[in-house]
């Protein structure tokens, strides 16, 4: 019989059979929403994207939020847009069950190493992968199965919820009285997810081009394209990512970039729109990458100790705070979240911020 494995080894067993998800699905959701959801008809020509650069744009949608779609071609269609819609992961797939599963298993055999004061925070081992990683080279990429290579303990009988982790693997004890902002919940692992499949699709399929990313509630000014072009000249090359909305967080702390030119003529108003160097930018309802910051990205969100850890915008506003990305901000936001209807991470219509445009496309059609 062999030697079990240690409790190090076997932590990297499990965090080898998160990699096996991971690459299992993450390219498993791309195409039409539906039969009668798909990307914007006729061929890509000049004046299509909403970045003033080479780039594609895609929006996170579940199927059945036909409400959603039905907004977003009414923006798609005033803006002359094209984008292409991506299937989002549904919180009660069976892939959100072996997430969790495998997030559980990887923590338990942390936890195992350290003597764990009840009721406090602890900080478990961590060290990122060498900055020459290429995602490329993990195992199991091609794999068609869903079943791990490596065994997983038994689920504990307990169904004591997951919490969130901070920084890098800082994690928090449960209790009842636990803000819901603070639980790892279905929801959250499978937003995480919808974004890591584009973030992988991008890296791997569109690796020349920047990409847009959007989530499927959002108004934009309607002059969000001339806006953009004003200030895109003014990001260093080695940009990563540019958030065009952002919420909880003032994105003015740092300068803004450059000189402003005057607004242009263009415009719908004489309201500047500036870059900035990001603070700590949350919500992931628009932002951009470049074909190196995608890269970079989907290394640190597919890093198994990381994987899946905390709500996806936290861990952007992370991995932002803590230098492993060049990540500039849009101020003021010209892509917002709309709040209008259920959310579908959060309970009710989701966070109480709620950001305003000069002039949003659909606000406008709305407003009497």
């Amino acid at each position: 019989m062999s030697p079990a494995p240690s409790p190090r080894g076997f932590a990297v067993l499990v965090g080898a059979a998160i990699l096996l998800v991971i690459y299992t699905h993450a390219g498993f959701s791309f195409g039409p929403i539906s039969s009668s959801m798909t990307s914007s008809p006729g061929q890509r020509r000049a004046g299509d994207d909403v970045l003033p650069i080479p780039s594609s744009t895609y929006v996170i949608s579940l199927p059945h939020r036909t409400d959603r779609y039905e907004d977003m071609e009414r923006l798609r269609s005033c803006l002359g847009l094209r984008w292409t819609y991506v299937v989002a992961e549904d919180s009660q797939s069976p892939l959100v069950d072996r997430i969790i599963s495998q997030v559980r298993s990887l923590r338990q055999e942390e936890l195992k190493m350290k003597a764990y004061p009840p009721n406090t925070s602890i900080e478990l081992p961590f060290q990122w992968p060498s900055p020459d990683t290429a995602t490329s080279t993990v195992p199991f990429q091609g794999s068609n199965s869903d079943t791990p290579l490596y065994p997983v303990p038994a689920a504990s009988d307990s169904t004591e919820p997951l919490t969130c982790a901070t920084e890098n693997f800082t994690l928090f004890p449960y209790s009842p009285g636990l803000p819901e902002y603070k639980v790892l919940s279905r929801s959250r692992i499978a937003c995480w997810h919808s974004h890591l499949s584009v973030i992988q699709r991008v890296s791997t399929h569109a690796p020349e081009n920047a990409a847009l990313i959007l989530e499927d509630d959002v108004d934009m000014e309607a002059d969000i394209k001339e806006r953009l072009s004003v200030i895109w000249n003014l990001l260093p090359s080695d940009w990563d990512i540019v958030f065009l909305g952002h919420c909880w967080s003032n994105e003015s702390f740092y300068p803004p970039l450059g000189h402003i030119s005057p607004p242009s003529p263009h415009l719908h108003t004489s309201f500047t729109t500036k870059l900035h160097l990001s603070h700590a930018p949350l919500c992931t309802h628009a932002y951009a990458l470049s074909p190196a910051g995608a890269k970079r990205l989907l290394r640190d969100l597919t890093y198994p100790r990381f994987a899946y850890s905390r709500a996806i915008d936290h861990a952007l506003a992370w991995l932002v705070q803590s230098g492993r990305l060049n990540s500039f901000s849009v101020v003021p936001s010209v892509v917002v979240q709309r709040k209008i209807g259920e959310s579908d991470v959060m309970t009710g219509k989701g966070s109480g911020w709620k950001d305003q445009l000069i002039h949003g496309v659909l606000a406008d059609e709305e407003s009497p």
